[in-house]
């Protein structure tokens, strides 16, 4: 199938020719040449007659580029590694950019002409708001050249040369598209005729001349199998061996059960491992091995199912699929049968189950194996069983059998299982990727060769057809081709693999390059139709899911993406020694690049660049001129460059990881754009960005940085979030609503925003028009209102006009008064955050069954708050003995600051889960019967909650011993400033199973009131004593630990013994963090003065943070014992001078020492492992060990504010390293490092990232 070489599956890649590129750029010339002022001399009139003959021969091509792609795809289908047809496809491919180039031209003009008619048209209309934006012209500021387009729509006579110079332009360019679809078409005609020639040789019985050249590997699987152990799948046997032995269900004798994974994922072994099983083996009458591929064939599988239940039948040679189908229910009759369907392509094969079903079988199991769930349609799933990656444990393990074979892993060093572990990660938990890799390495068990594996990408490996690389490109070869460029041009923003993109942001790049076109049949939006692409590239596993909005490509998928672009992406970083490909379209620079590399490209279509800074004078260039998609991310960018106003093809600008302050008017003639997103440090926006009237997507990344009502008249495609702010200089109800919100379907998110500092300025009653008249469409989803100081509700809160609204934030609202019962019935609100609100009323109707009915998170922060009935001045009304009526699905209530709440009965909130009360006294009454009816809460806080009664706790606590009736789901208790003993110990004797405890600046507590303490994974404390009264204290999940400010751990019974042995106390601890503790009167852990000899034994530690400990040494002893150490971390030990000892630590990669002022000297060995080390405000360290140079892990060295730092080591610094930052050191040493030909400068030139400065 796809075995043959595997740039030659590039042939079918990211194709923009397509039917609808081709329509839509007739369409713009007919429409061009028909608005066109008629001809006022002889050599116009010849001018438009080209451009229309020109038209009509385009229009003549559009059957033969269909004909010809058809063939190609043909051709390319038979014979993959056929370079020739590669050839012209790639050919006809060009030729869809140059139609795709042409076609964005025409659009750009006919943009330009609807923003000057639109402007026109204000001014004559006399706006008043226009005359202020918009001045007596249609571009009151200077567009830099390139943008006044040679051509507009019923120009006067004067502009007519330049119109004839627009006609030969675009006449030129048809004529180009023509000739080179006629070259393609004349040797597509050779290509066929040879096609046919060879086909009729090989007919005539002669041998087949394309076997020599075109020869594929077509994989066919079988039951056998070398496999003796599956690796990470026992769960996955036993399911599928008790579905093959369990009882059909359906009242059906035949059951199917569908193996769903990716490529290479071990489907295949998995069902050849049961279905050799001895318990498979005795319970099956008969059982049939089929390799199905995407060659399905009804009649040999029929055929094959019968030579297994009846070999005589393989005398029968017949084709009639009928008598085929008799006789196999004829021998199945009364038996048991086992069938398995490997390798699934399409649902053709479920007309297989019909003679199944109507056959006399006892019963019939089949297993099918595929890669896409959508070839199961109709079929039930619920026996579906999806194979992901192998655990992370059991995957090491294969992976080391794999790279060792036969040698002792335990022989190498740590090293080489580190760039393993490393290794692994990029192998998505696939087990053929673990053989093939592991295969690779085992030929080198060293870490030279082990680190050139990890280096290099691992599309460029040398691979054959069983490697992983062909697995995966036969699920990509298999895609729609509609999804395949999608799918490639992910991997140009993916190459940091742990992070995530929006699937918003990937559609609209997939937008800008043309990937996704609009469907004349229905009423889709390219959006919609990206979204749809986004879900079947998740379904089929070739994208990784964060959430519902986010997706990643994982480092293996990323690499086969790299792969089949045939050169067309490129990720560029500094230190690479390589050209780019003239035929690039999407290219991702990082660092240090020389910028001449991307000029002598001539087609780039996607640009992303990180901490690039030599690019922008070169934006004028050819190279750049068809940029449809700019990425810039750069802290040191401050400045716009001036020379993005020149990429009017431009659709996709994303400057927000930048620091520029201000925007040029001129950016507003970039027509084309559809998706802005600008600094969170930007000022103000350009008046005319209302020119911008394809602008789809506008991202400032501060909220207070959004549009004006006027800058919003022309933008009507606006959707996502909209950001309108200094509301406070609209002067009426009528100025509101042009900016026509009840229109915007498409935007989910509005924020409306006055600024407090100026809102006075503003009269209230104007306020209360100007939010009248921002009536939002009924489809938003978020409406944030800030600073509104009018009293009024609009009307439109008023009633249930937003059924979607899911989020209400309220922020300093302050004269608010009261919120309509309405709003309460809105059946989509989830979320309620009232902040800075003043004192506010929020009416309840108890007519209705539910108020709030799908609110789940109340946020109160600084608000007076009252919950009052509409028909009665009581809120009594509110509840009933039940259920509350009000908010009867809350799970998360937050009260922060609030003076009063009344009317909200705490105990009566029966499906909270998490509550949160800060520094809000008028609830401390409530919370002791909270503990009592509320057993639904997960989590709960108290802070700075005073006057809780012990009285009523105790009642409660002594009432649940006797009851037996607990918090069965409370897991978190966090309490800050809480006096009263007696109301600690009752709390915890309510809870079973605390996992998290976090006290601050409270009495003593016992944890002996915790009713198990083997749950409890994290402990912080701060200013408070916990006490251990056990004899023999143990807290064996416990993970975490921060004991921090004068807070200790008391063993009150316990011998002295056991605070010398604390890992016996802690044995799973990962991480603890120990901040001022001082040593205290009576039995104590940890004491500062024992520190770090106190630490002994804690052999999973992972994560070491001290902080004004009073470490003088590190004593190897007790270092040795920190087996798994991987992080220390030291901040103000003032008696620490030398890291003399640390070397016994067998694991760190990360060391960190700040405002230590006595140490000066590292008195220590080197330390392979190390990562990264980080020293910052030591005021005594004048020097780096010489060392340095040989850990070869070392990626980042960080030296800050060390003022008697004054050289670099003598040895150098370790050719791994990536990061260096020398900041506020000694100024004679950072000028020499930026000195060129300096011994520092030539000591730092290989090192990507330097941060050098004072």
């Amino acid at each position: 199938m796809a075995s043959a070489t595997l740039s030659a599956l590039a042939g079918s890649l990211l194709s923009p020719l397509s039917k609808v590129s081709l329509e839509k750029l007739i369409g713009h010339l007919w429409d061009y040449l028909s608005s066109s002022p008629s001809p006022s001399s002889p050599d116009e009139a010849e001018k438009q007659q080209q451009l229309q003959d020109s038209l009509e021969a385009l229009e003549d091509a559009k059957l033969t580029v269909r004909l010809m792609q058809s063939r190609i795809m043909k051709l390319f289908q038979k014979h993959k590694q056929n370079e020739r047809v590669v050839g012209l496809h790639n050919k006809l491919k060009d030729v869809g950019y140059d139609i795709q180039d042409l076609e964005s031209e025409m659009n750009y003009m006919e943009l330009e002409r609807k923003v000057q008619e639109i402007n026109k048209a204000e001014e004559e209309e006399g706006d008043s708001t226009s005359s202020q934006f918009s001045g007596k012209r249609s571009f009151p500021f200077r567009l830099p050249t390139a943008f006044l387009s040679k051509k507009k729509r019923r120009l006067p006579a004067s502009s007519q040369s330049s119109s004839q110079s627009t006609d030969e332009d675009i006449v030129r360019q048809v004529t180009s598209i023509l000739k080179q679809i006629q070259i393609i078409e004349s040797k597509l005609k050779e290509e066929t005729m040879l096609e046919e020639l060879f086909d009729q040789i090989t007919l005539n019985g002669v041998y087949d001349p394309r076997e020599h050249h075109f020869t594929q590997n077509e994989r066919v699987t079988t039951s056998s199998t070398n496999e003796r152990k599956i690796y990470g799948r026992n769960d996955e046997i036993q399911l599928l061996i008790e579905f093959l032995t369990g009882p059909n269900v359906n009242n059906s004798n035949v059951s199917v059960v569908p193996i769903v994974g990716m490529g290479g994922i071990g489907k295949t072994t998995l069902a050849q491992f049961v279905f050799n099983d001895s318990e498979i083996e005795n319970h099956f009458n008969e059982k049939a091995w089929i390799y199905v591929s995407n060659h399905f064939d009804r009649c040999r599988i029929t055929k094959e199912m019968l030579h297994v239940i009846n070999p005589n039948v393989q005398r029968c040679s017949t084709s009639n699929l009928d008598f085929l189908e008799r006789e196999l229910q004829r021998h199945l009759t009364g038996k048991k049968f086992l069938l398995v369907l490997d390798d699934i392509w399409s649902n053709e094969w479920q007309c297989l189950l019909t003679p199944l079903q109507s056959s006399q079988a006892q019963v019939i199991k089949i297993i099918v194996t595929c890669r896409d769930s959508m070839v199961l349609r109709s079929i039930d799933e619920r026996n579906k069983i999806i194979l992901k990656g192998i655990d992370h444990q059991e995957y090491w393990s294969l992976f080391l059998n794999c790279a060792f074979v036969e040698n002792n892993p335990d022989n190498y060093s740590h090293k080489l299982h580190d760039i393993g572990r490393r290794i692994v990660k990029k192998l998505m938990g696939s087990p053929l990727a673990a053989k093939t890799v592991g295969k690779l390495l085992g030929r080198d068990l060293t870490e030279k060769h082990w680190n050139d594996v990890l280096e290099n990408d691992l599309w460029k490996l040398k691979t054959d057809a069983h490697d992983i690389m062909p697995a995966l490109a036969l699920s990509y070869y298999h895609l729609p081709s509609h999804l395949q460029p999608c799918f490639v041009f992910f991997s140009v923003l993916s190459i940091h693999n742990d992070y995530y993109h929006t699937m918003d942001e990937l559609i609209f790049m997939w937008i800008a390059n043309g990937y996704i076109h609009e469907s004349g049949s229905n009423s889709k939006t390219v959006y919609d139709i990206g979204k749809e692409y986004c879900h079947e590239l998740l379904a089929m596993g070739f994208f990784d899911k964060a959430d519902s909005t986010k997706v990643k490509m994982h480092d293996l998928m990323h690499d086969l993406a790299q792969l089949v672009s045939h050169g067309e992406i490129c990720i560029y970083k500094s230190g690479k020694d390589e050209k780019l490909l003239k035929n690039v379209r999407h290219v991702y620079l990082q660092g240090l690049i020389d910028p001449r590399l991307v000029c002598e490209t001539y087609n780039l279509r996607t640009l992303v660049l990180e901490r690039v800074d030599a690019m922008f004078a070169l934006f004028n260039h050819g190279a750049f001129k068809r940029i449809r998609m700019l990425v810039i991310s750069n802290d040191n960018l401050r400045e716009f460059p001036d020379v993005i106003c020149y990429l009017k093809h431009l659709q996709y600008l994303d400057l927000l990881r930048t620091c520029i302050t201000s925007i040029p008017e001129s950016l507003c003639g970039l027509y084309q754009l559809r998706v802005l997103k600008l600094p969170w440090y930007l000022l103000t926006l350009p008046s005319q960005v209302h020119s911008l009237i394809n602008l789809e997507i506008l991202n400032t990344g501060n909220r207070e940085n959004g549009l004006m009502c006027t800058q919003l008249r022309n933008l009507n495609k606006l959707r996502g979030r909209l950001s309108i702010v200094a509301l406070e200089i609209i002067c009426n109800k009528k100025e509101a609503i042009k900016a026509k919100l009840n229109g915007r379907r498409y935007i989910k998110e509005l924020n409306l925003c006055w600024n407090i500092d100026k809102v006075d300025r503003c009269k209230q009653v104007v306020q209360e028009e100007v939010l009248e008249g921002l009536q939002p469409h009924p489809n938003l989803e978020q409406l944030n209102i800030e600073a509104y100081m009018g009293s009024k509700t609009p009307s439109w809160l008023m009633t249930l006009a937003l059924q979607k609204l899911q989020k209400l934030y309220l922020f300093k609202c302050r004269n608010w008064a009261c919120l309509p019962a309405a709003l309460g019935l809105l059946p989509s609100l989830m979320a309620l955050h009232l902040v800075d609100i003043g004192n506010i009323t929020i009416e309840c109707d108890d007519s209705v069954p539910e108020m709030f009915p799908s609110l789940m998170l109340l946020a109160l922060h600084r608000a007076t708050v009252s919950f009052k009935s509409m028909s009665s001045s009581s809120s009594t009304s509110l509840t009933t003995l039940g259920r509350s009526k009000l908010f009867p699905r809350l799970q998360k209530l937050t009260v922060y600051k609030c003076d009063e709440v009344n009317g909200l009965l705490l105990p009566k909130l029966s499906t909270l889960e998490t509550l949160s009360l800060i520094d809000s006294h008028g609830l401390q009454s409530q919370v002791p019967r909270c503990l009592q009816t509320l057993t639904s809460l997960t989590s709960i806080e108290l802070l700075f909650i005073k006057g809780l009664k012990t009285e009523t706790t105790t009642e409660i606590g002594a009432q649940k011993q006797q009851e037996g009736r607990v918090l069965p789901n409370l897991k978190s208790i966090y309490i800050e400033c809480c006096e009263d003993k007696s109301f600690m110990r009752d709390l915890l004797l309510c809870v079973p199973s605390l996992e998290t405890l976090r006290l601050s600046k409270c009495s003593p507590v016992s944890l002996s009131a915790v009713g198990c303490l083997s749950f409890l994974t994290d402990i912080k404390l701060e200013e408070v004593e916990l006490i251990l009264e056990d004899s023999t204290p143990m807290i064996p999940s416990l993970k975490w630990l921060r004991i921090l400010k004068k807070s200790t751990i008391i063993f009150q019974n316990a011998p002295s013994l056991v605070t010398t042995q604390i890992h016996n106390c802690f044995p799973c601890l990962d991480y603890l963090k120990i901040v001022e503790c001082d040593e205290v009167n009576g039995l104590h852990w940890p004491i500062s003065s024992q520190l770090p000899q106190c630490l002994y034994g804690l052999s999973s530690l992972i994560i070491l943070k001290l902080r004004s400990a009073k470490i003088k040494n590190f004593p190897t002893e007790v270092m040795a014992t920190l087996h798994a150490l991987c992080e220390l971390n030291l901040r103000d030990c003032n008696e620490l001078s030398s890291l003399e000892g640390l070397q016994a630590l067998p694991s760190l990669r990360y060391l960190y020492i700040t405002e230590c002022h006595k140490f000066k000297s590292w008195c220590m060995e080197e330390m392979p492992m190390l990562c990264e080390i980080v020293i910052s405000s030591c005021q005594d360290l004048a020097s780096l060990p010489t060392w340095l140079h040989r850990l070869p892990s070392l990626s980042k060295l960080s030296i800050l504010k060390c003022p008697k730092l004054d050289s670099l080591p003598e040895g150098g610094l370790p050719s791994s390293l990536k990061t260096l930052e020398i900041i506020e050191c000694d100024l004679g040493l950072m000028e020499r490092c930026q000195q060129e030909q300096s011994l520092e400068w030539l000591m730092i030139q290989h090192i990507p990232q330097r941060k050098i400065y004072f």
